[in-house]
């Protein structure tokens, strides 16, 4: 039986990549892609993460798995992903954290579900904490109990030393930061670093045969702290360090996975590129959660960014009304302005901000609840770096005993990836599957069943 580790990295690129291995920054991602195969993931229309992913993990088009947005749930699901698949054959299975998981499935292994549910439980139970911490994540808010209460965890569960000295430093840090550019690299290094290596233990822990790994930290930071290369600035260094992180973390599992006769495969759904500021006013963003806090929907509404507004809808477990949360935006006052363009759809309201206000961050915002704020307290004021989705960087990476050395092969779909594993499995493929088996990147060609 062929075993699988899959690392799904939402947002890693191909271009940031190349750039930091000419400099010698990533020795293991070298290591990774000397001794095995490479190419570009090339999604195709709106790259929307949850939709591209459950291709990935599917093999199929949205058309045939119904997962489009960050709104989708459960029931929206249409078929099987590749877990299922592997898991009715007998395969013991490891999930940790995808997007197009909800609930805690009972696998041999393990299985911790979305980190962006606002409650969930996990298999085992004994791996909750993971999913309070998600939770805390999405708020931004560490408190000091929760952090005492984390760390004891982390202690009770294993955790190396070092790497929670780590997470200690930038957790104090983090107390004197305000504003999003000064939080999120903070906050999303302490992720990371606590996410690696959780589902580093749980995967020496467990006797697996097809494990998946998720983490969207560069594709956060990729939206708030991109720089071009040779561009400088107080943040420029931002992702490349995530970048060195990960790369530690793929020291470890590489490692492991040669001494265990695993295949591994590391895979992003887009990848990023610099986003052109033709007028640089017009690319400051509403600071959603803040914004949802302030209002008091932050439990009933859920924001996603789009190109310059923001695309707010219901929670799906939510009882309230959009219209409500829409008539709180209308009503919003700067200086006795409103504040935001609306435009008002059956099942959700896309908001934009009203530039009226040149560089005064400091101006006070009326609110309907009749709180008075600063403005900045709700809209961030020019992120450092702004970088948006790219199709052309995309990465896939594929290594193991079965696999070719040093080639680098033609651009690959998402539907590509679930029947490429599946063959190696030597597991049958779905006749509705949209993509193909990559047969050129097999030391020997499998049987496609």
């Amino acid at each position: 039986m062929e075993k699988v580790i899959f690392l799904a990295l939402d947002g890693l690129s191909w271009n940031m990549i190349d750039e930091l291995l000419a400099v010698n920054r990533l020795k293991n991602f070298r290591k990774i892609i000397d001794t095995g195969a490479s190419t570009v993931l090339r999604a195709e229309g709106f790259l929307s993460s949850p939709k591209i992913f459950c291709s990935i993990f599917t093999g199929k088009k949205v058309e045939k798995h119904g997962i489009r947005d960050f709104y989708s749930k459960e029931e929206d699901l249409k078929t099987d992903q590749i877990w299922d698949l592997l898991h009715e054959k007998g395969f013991r299975i490891g999930v940790y954290r995808p997007l197009s998981v909800w609930s805690a499935k009972k696998f041999d292994g393990f299985c911790v579900p979305n980190p962006l549910l606002l409650e969930k439980s996990t298999y085992p139970q004994s791996l909750n904490f993971i999913g309070e911490l998600d939770i805390k994540a999405r708020s931004e808010k560490y408190s000091i109990s929760f952090m005492i209460k984390l760390f004891w965890k982390l202690v009770t569960f294993g955790f190396p030393l070092m790497q929670l000295l780590k997470i200690i430093k930038r957790s104090i840090l983090l107390v004197f930061k305000r504003g999003l550019e000064e939080r999120m690299h903070l906050l999303k290094e302490i992720e990371l670093v606590i996410h690696t290596n959780l589902y580093y233990k749980l995967l020496k822990k467990y006797s697996l045969d097809f494990s998946v790994f998720f983490d969207y930290s560069f594709d956060t930071l990729g939206h708030i702290y991109w720089r071009k290369k040779g561009e400088e600035s107080k943040y420029s260094d931002v992702v490349p360090n995530t970048y060195r992180i990960i790369d530690k973390f793929l020291g470890k599992v590489n490692s492991y996975a040669k001494k265990n006769n695993f295949h591994l495969i590391i895979c992003s759904d887009h990848g990023f590129e610099k986003k052109e500021k033709k007028n640089q006013r017009s690319y400051r963003a509403i600071n959603i959660l803040n914004l949802l806090r302030e209002l008091g929907f932050y439990y009933d509404v859920y924001g996603i960014y789009m190109t310059e507004s923001v695309v707010f809808r219901l929670r799906p477990d939510s009882l309230g009304s959009l219209r409500d949360f829409e008539n709180a935006i209308e009503s919003i006052r700067c200086e006795g302005v409103e504040l935001f363009t609306i435009k008002s759809y059956e099942k959700k309201i896309i908001v934009r901000i009203n530039d009226v206000f040149g560089d005064n961050k400091s101006l006070k915002v009326d609110l309907p609840n009749k709180k008075t704020v600063s403005l900045e307290s709700i809209i961030d004021f020019n992120p450092g770096h702004t970088g948006s989705h790219s199709e052309d960087n995309g990465v896939f990476i594929f290594n193991g005993p079965h696999i070719k050395e040093g080639i680098r092969i033609k651009e690959i779909t998402p539907y590509d990836v679930t029947p490429t594993i599946l063959a190696l499995c030597s597991q049958p493929i779905p006749s509705d599957i949209d993509g193909r088996v990559l047969k050129e990147v097999f030391k020997e060609k499998p049987e496609v069943i």
